[in-house]
């Protein structure tokens, strides 16, 4: 009999995995922003400031942009130049889908590439401790329960006014700018995402005309650690 016990808890105990094994996905922290909103000033910050609320030094968090481009050409085995035009929101003509399948072996259709991104940055938010500005990761990332998603907005005339004075450009061509961006940014989360975002989809969202840069990132990093995720 005790032959027998002694198989039984050596059994159990073989196919248990040590809690301390177990890989729980995230943290990570997702930014959306209309154009003109300091998001990319807000993720580094914030990353900063994560890292030294946690006092681990060793292990910081990341801001995750063009890793994410890099890393889906090396899953394709091509240059990130040769799929960059993702992300500059062009798209591929369909003359120049067919002359690129017949000249290369190497050729990748948009949607094999946009695809690729996804899993890409899906990936990376479960390895956690990483902040992804824009690419969809909040739609990408909806499912992880150790996530928080951010939106920075602000009215059109308010970005209007900074976009014209850092572009050197006028109001009129500001406003024109960032309408088309906004478009396609939208239509680009739509694409990675497989839906189009809604307000409801965030977890917090900032007006930038009423909050600044050091507000935003201390709000989000105070909710970070309500939420656990530092």
């Amino acid at each position: 009999m005790t032959n027998i016990l002694l198989k039984y808890l050596e059994d159990r105990y073989k196919y248990k995995i040590p809690e301390q094994e177990i890989k729980v996905p995230g943290p990570v922290i997702t930014i959306s922003r209309h154009f003109g909103c300091p998001a990319n000033m807000c993720a580094n910050d914030l990353a900063e400031l994560l890292t030294e609320m946690e006092g681990l030094q060793d292990n910081p968090w990341k801001v995750i942009s063009k890793e994410i481009l890099d890393q889906a050409a090396k899953e394709l085995g091509l240059s990130p130049e040769k799929i960059e035009f993702i992300f500059k929101f062009q798209k591929r003509s369909a003359v120049d889908e067919i002359l690129a399948a017949l000249s290369s072996k190497y050729y990748k259709s948009e949607r094999k590439i946009k695809n690729t991104i996804r899993e890409v940055i899906s990936e990376i938010g479960k390895q956690g401790r990483v902040i992804i500005v824009g690419r969809g990761g909040g739609a990408i990332l909806k499912d992880i329960p150790n996530s928080l998603h951010v939106k920075l907005v602000a009215p059109m005339d308010f970005r209007v006014d900074g976009v014209s004075k850092r572009h050197e450009i006028t109001h009129a061509e500001a406003r024109k700018l960032a309408e088309e961006m906004d478009k396609k940014r939208s239509q680009l989360r739509a694409d990675l995402a497989g839906k189009k975002m809604e307000l409801g989809d965030y977890d917090l969202i900032f007006n930038c005309e009423k909050f600044n840069v050091n507000e935003i990132v201390r709000t989000v990093a105070n909710v970070s650690e309500l939420k656990g995720l530092i």
